[in-house]
């Protein structure tokens, strides 16, 4: 009888431990899950490696950024890094200049994402299917090679990693990314540093090694730097 009433107190004993260790475990999960992570800085549009989040997060907080900029800050580095990632830093600034000259212009969008983002989109196919969606929740993809910076919309995967290219460690890659965080910073002001616009005024450019518009013939010409040619 004694042995059985031992073996019942121990049982219960390690139940009701085992009950506190579980609640103890679900109220730290639950703690866990309700603290923002710092890293969390998902761009409009790129998708980043973990390294390239700690580069834009460590300068968004050492230049002292505003919450409210962060999302136009990722949307113009993210456009310089794509379309000048291998200039200079002068080079990525001048592409950031156009970006905010467009902004400033009323013949452009009023703000960076709208700007970066511009051209005609088409609906998926997951959302056009549901007639009953509110707007926010439909889902809008840019038509490709139709927009106004082609790395949006040229059907290739946009993936900032950082570090990594195809496997082999390029740590120019984390340079560039961080130059071009840097860059966006200083050129909209909302940081410790603010640049000039390099380009006098540009609205346009393109890439002289590789293509030569048709519109070059029609917009005002004002100089090369690096890669590109800047016009208004």
């Amino acid at each position: 009888m004694n042995t059985a009433w031992n073996w019942f107190k121990n049982l219960s004993a390690f139940i009701v431990i085992a009950v506190i260790l579980g609640a103890t475990l679900v109220s730290c999960n639950a703690e866990a899950k309700e603290k923002p992570s710092p890293l969390k800085i998902d761009g409009p549009v790129a998708d980043y490696s973990i390294k390239a989040k700690h580069i834009a997060w460590d300068e968004l907080n050492s230049n002292q950024v505003d919450n409210a900029y962060h999302p136009a800050v990722m949307c113009l580095a993210e456009n310089i890094y794509f379309e000048a990632r291998a200039e200079s830093v002068s080079g990525k600034a001048a592409v950031a200049n156009v970006t905010k000259n467009r902004v400033e212009d009323t013949r452009w969008p009023s703000t960076y994402c709208e700007v970066v983002q511009q051209g005609p989109k088409r609906e998926s196919w997951k959302t056009k299917q549901h007639s009953d969606l509110a707007d926010e929740d439909r889902v809008y993809y840019p038509r490709k090679h139709r927009c106004q910076f082609s790395w949006y919309c040229d059907g290739e995967a946009d993936v900032i990693w950082a570090n990594y290219n195809n496997g082999k460690l390029i740590e120019m890659n984390a340079k560039a990314w961080r130059d071009s965080v840097q860059v966006a910073i200083w050129t909209m002001g909302v940081g410790n540093i603010t640049i000039e616009d390099n380009t006098k005024g540009a609205v346009y450019y393109y890439a002289h090694n590789l293509v030569y518009p048709s519109w070059a013939d029609t917009k005002q010409y004002i100089g090369v730097l690096g890669n590109h040619t800047f016009m208004k």
